[in-house]
């Protein structure tokens, strides 16, 4: 990136640059995970399951006050970018749920595929709307989102990870996968609805963690730390709204995968690697691991 140089350099040497940790700027996302902790897990501590609210709004109301008050404290505008992930993930996670019950309120007719495939338009128009805004209005402090650049190191990996997932899950023995085999019935009469909802999933929240997350801690600090910091919150995300039941396991390899990806994605310069990768791992999962564990 190019500078101009000052009108009037003058004779003595520049100051020195005030000291900074790489750690500091994850200051503001530790306290933004621990109070989305908190109004999550809370609930369950006096015997209401259900939460506060039909589709966990209050986690998006908690991450919509935290960004309020970033931008009526100068000091803390540095998180803002920061505090706006936030608020994609948790508001469009509230989308995700409610858009089913929504369009049903209006008479539309769902079978519970289409719900599915439903709210993940939802959740995945969300987020472009919200990054179409953040696009719009943080000029000068843009994430860096990565997806316009698809070069070949990024479609090398992108093939990759795909066959990598595909052995994976579909080549190992079926009694280790906690299955007994794919019911075809079953994945003919699913397939067609959630391969979609599962790709515009792992799109949401690749642009989600990947892009508008990492993106936002590599302006403040080492992209080594930013990826460590948005791996660690797309895990608890995970742990705190998704996983449940016999799956809760797979939270640690969840942060695993998220560091893995936002690896590819700086290393590539290209967020495509990590949507197709998701999308590709979540319908594999969806299709050929869950029917399993769950019986359906």
């Amino acid at each position: 990136m190019s500078t101009r140089a000052p009108a009037d350099p003058g004779p003595g040497p520049a100051a020195p640059a005030p000291a900074t940790t790489a750690w500091g700027p994850l200051v503001p996302l530790l306290i933004a995970a621990v109070a989305l902790g908190i109004v999550v897990l809370a609930p369950t501590l006096y015997s209401d399951p259900n939460g506060l609210d039909p589709y966990t709004l209050r986690t998006g109301g908690v991450a919509l006050g935290l960004l309020a008050v970033s931008l009526a404290v100068p000091g803390l505008a540095r998180a803002r970018l920061v505090l706006v992930s936030l608020v994609a993930i948790t508001v469009s996670w509230s989308a995700f749920l409610g858009a089913p019950t929504v369009l049903a309120h209006f008479g539309v007719q769902q079978t519970g595929d289409q719900a599915n495939l439903n709210a993940s338009v939802a959740w995945c128009g969300v987020t472009v709307l919200i990054l179409g805004i953040v696009w719009l209005v943080a000029r000068r402090e843009r994430p860096h989102l990565r997806v316009l650049h698809l070069g070949w190191p990024a479609l090398a990996f992108t093939v990759g990870g795909t066959v990598l997932f595909l052995v994976v899950f579909l080549l190992i023995p079926a009694s280790l996968l906690g299955r007994e085999g794919l019911a075809i019935p079953a994945l003919v009469r699913d397939a067609p609805w959630l391969i979609p909802a599962n790709i515009l999933q792992g799109a949401a929240q690749e642009l989600q963690f990947r892009g508008l997350l990492l993106g936002s801690l590599e302006r403040l600090t080492s992209p080594l730390v930013a990826n460590a910091g948005a791996a660690v919150v797309f895990g608890l995300a995970h742990l705190a709204i998704v996983y449940q039941g016999p799956i809760a396991p797979f939270v640690p390899l969840t942060m695993l995968l998220g560091f893995v990806l936002g690896w590819v994605t700086q290393k590539t310069g290209s967020l495509w690697p990590a949507i197709v990768v998701h999308g590709v791992a979540d319908v594999v999962v969806t299709l050929a691991v869950l029917p399993g564990l769950y019986g359906f």
